[in-house]
């Protein structure tokens, strides 16, 4: 067992990070979050290094993957044997060992797993053999996600019925029962881990925060299009989001309510544009539901968009949606976009549903945001034309931006560094038999 776990008097506190995936390899909303918290506990005075999970990432393309990559003097270090493991738990022990070499390097005072629960079996086992305290970051439910992924009704019902989803469901739950502390990012994603077992008084929410300088950024939509080369007539009102695109973000829904609006009476169809900047698997179903409306003139599809881009690329839209449908992860697991599309002054339309409703809410109650039923085209029809043409008081540049201002990454990471000096002091005092 370790002899001192905590940090020496002056001495900067250390984390050893287990991910799944990260930049520059994985651009998505779990990597973002992962780098923005890194810079921002280096802000914090807490170093942070990250081990991604065996194999990663020559198993997404990447050969010929360095051992560590440094983003914004983030490092981020693989395990990269030299023969990939062919099962599951030699993949495990792979990184455990990878881990403990780590450790011995970097010498951590707290190890962070976060989501899936594969990184929180990599943490426990080293936990185990070091006598450092471990923390789980709950990001989502991987039973969730995969149900999300069936294609209809009845498949994600027998999904959700299966042993499968049992079994990864009651794992996660157990794995977080022994974390010396659990992290998670919404008041439903901790009132599921309650259901699970764990001790409410052991959660800590951190919310998905925006970056301090989105709030000082104020190009207006043609600003933007002009400085991406976004070309569209000059009294276009743009809407959409920069997102993955997956089925469960409701792109589909978005669609259909825009060609309501374009191909009826309403005056706001001759201007009305839409615009889906990402990539993923329901990119060509888009496209192709697109020209079957008739509307394939109207949409803007660029495909990913640079990291470095992304903020101008919201700003070039009048109004951001995220029409996610009614599906479990998307009732639990709050996205970055709402609360940065407001940190860029932009009016927000989002789902009637508890995670999305949760990111656009300020301290005291107050939604600031456009309200709608989820998978209702014919609803998001209308409160797009509120959006565009109505009252945006709750929802305008200002409010906006002072809802954001509650949420910035150094407002947040004091959350982080509360739990790693509890878990520390915690498991000193085990040492020490207090």
């Amino acid at each position: 067992m370790t002899e001192t776990i905590g940090p020496a008097a002056g001495e900067r506190l250390r984390v050893l990070h287990l991910i799944t995936n990260s930049l520059p390899h994985t651009q998505s909303g779990y990597s973002l979050r992962t780098h923005r918290i890194f810079t921002a506990l280096r802000e914090a005075d807490v170093d942070s290094l990250a081990l991604t999970r065996t194999g990663y990432p020559v198993m997404v393309g990447r050969v010929g993957a360095d051992e560590v990559d440094e983003v914004d003097g983030i490092r981020y270090a693989r395990t990269l044997p030299a023969i990939l493991p062919g099962t599951l738990q030699e993949r495990l022990i792979a990184e455990v060992d990878r881990a403990l070499q780590i450790v011995d390097e970097f010498r951590p005072h707290v190890l962070h797993a976060t989501t899936n629960y594969l990184n929180a079996l990599v943490a426990q086992a080293v936990s185990e053999a070091t006598g450092l305290p471990w923390v789980l970051e709950v990001r989502g439910f991987m039973e969730q996600t995969w149900i999300a992924s069936h294609g209809t009704d009845r498949a994600r019902a027998q999904a959700a019925g299966s042993e499968k989803v049992a079994l990864v469901a009651a794992r996660e739950g157990e794995l977080a029962r022994s974390a010396d502390a659990v992290v998670t990012l919404s008041e439903s994603m901790a009132d599921e881990l309650v259901s699970r077992g764990v001790d409410r008084e052991a959660i800590t929410l951190v919310p998905n925060g925006v970056d301090s300088a989105l709030l000082e950024q104020r190009l207006s939509p043609a600003e933007a299009r002009s400085v991406i080369g976004l070309a569209l007539p000059a009294d276009a009102l743009l809407v959409g989001a920069v997102s993955a695109l997956v089925d469960y973000e409701g792109f589909d829904v978005l669609l259909r309510a825009a060609a309501r609006i374009i191909h009826g009476d309403d005056p706001l169809g001759v201007r009305l544009h839409v615009l889906l900047a990402g990539d993923g698997v329901a990119a060509p179903g888009l496209k192709a539901l697109a020209a079957e409306l008739g509307i394939e003139d109207r949409l803007r599809m660029p495909g990913r968009v640079p990291r470095e881009d992304s903020a101008t690329w919201v700003q070039a839209l009048d109004t951001v949606i995220v029409p996610r449908l009614d599906r479990e992860v998307s009732r639990s697991v709050t996205p970055q976009k709402p609360v940065e599309a407001l940190a860029l002054g932009r009016p927000v339309i989002v789902s009637d549903l508890p995670a999305l409703k949760e990111t656009v809410t300020s301290l005291d109650g107050t939604v600031h945001a456009f309200v709608t039923r989820a998978g209702d085209d014919e609803a998001l029809a209308r409160v797009i034309r509120g959006a565009c043409t109505g009252d945006v008081s709750l929802c305008g540049e200002g409010a906006g931006r002072r809802v954001a201002a509650e949420r910035t990454w150094p407002t947040l990471t004091g959350r982080y560094r509360c739990v790693y000096e509890t878990t520390i002091a915690q498991r000193t005092g085990e040492l020490h038999g207090k």
